[in-house]
């Protein structure tokens, strides 16, 4: 039975997120219904990842094993075919057997970005969040650096998280102003649940001067949630790429680092 890698872009706005959740829409189970409707029997689809509720994607992967005899791309075309028009299926490859979209991921590539003007986006209001209020960028970049390296990062996981260790090693932590929008391009080994979203949330305290930049050095030393700041919306967070050799900064595509925003 040949074992498929998933490319796979969404918006996920009207989904509970990546992961299979009884009485709810989300990615994984809507995928999963399209595949049964190709191939006659049920799939696992296993994501490299679970974005949370309301979180987008350019580059999600995903894997299955399925009993699929036609070239990769004509499962590609049968699943654009099935799917809904806020998810689509960029490319399928046929892998190795013992492929899996989780477990053979090196990093991620994330994006959270807000839009920094006087006025909202009526476009944009699905993708970016509206902060209309001066921020100091400079002393957020410096923050952000902070971030690189192996740390715990107890301080920026959300409450409940059931993992085994809150370890994780930051690869990339930028923060850089693009016209209006102002981007937090983050890549790590893994994250913790909503860690990318208490960060941003932790950062914009230091941009509006209510913490320091070395203030967030000691929040991640201290592995205190109640340190850090509010987790802020998920709805202008996007998965951008999923790593499968170590991460070198040009190995990225350049079409997807060259987008200011999660949409065309």
């Amino acid at each position: 039975m040949p074992t498929f890698k998933l490319t796979i872009e969404y918006d996920g706005t009207d989904y509970h997120g990546w992961q299979v959740q009884p009485g709810m829409t989300t990615i994984q189970g809507t995928l999963q219904k399209a595949v049964k409707r190709i191939v006659g029997k049920g799939v696992h689809v296993m994501g490299a990842g679970r974005t949370d509720s309301g979180v987008h994607a350019l580059g999600q992967v995903a894997s299955l094993r399925a009993e699929f005899s036609h070239p990769p791309d004509i499962l590609r075309r049968a699943l654009t075919s099935v799917l809904p028009p806020d998810i689509v299926v960029t490319a399928v490859e046929e892998m190795d057997n013992d492929f899996h979209a989780q477990l053979w991921a090196k990093w991620k590539r994330y994006r959270y970005t807000i839009l920094t003007r006087p006025y909202p986006s009526a476009l944009e209001r699905r993708y970016t969040l509206f902060v209309p209020y001066p921020l100091k960028i400079d002393a957020m970049a410096d923050a952000a650096k902070t971030l690189i390296g192996t740390h715990d990062f107890s301080a920026f996981q959300a409450a409940g998280s059931s993992v085994k260790s809150s370890i994780r090693t930051v690869l990339v932590a930028e923060l850089r102003q693009e016209g209006d929008h102002l981007l937090l391009e983050i890549v790590a080994s893994g994250f913790l649940r909503h860690m990318i979203r208490i960060i941003m949330g932790t950062l914009l305290d230091v941009g509006r001067g209510r913490l320091r930049p070395e203030d967030l050095k000691a929040i991640l030393e201290g592995k205190d949630r109640n340190n850090a700041s509010k987790t802020i919306s998920p709805h202008a967070l996007c998965l951008l790429e999923v790593g499968y050799q170590p991460f070198t900064p040009h190995a990225s595509r350049p079409h997807v680092l060259s987008q200011e925003v999660c949409f065309p």
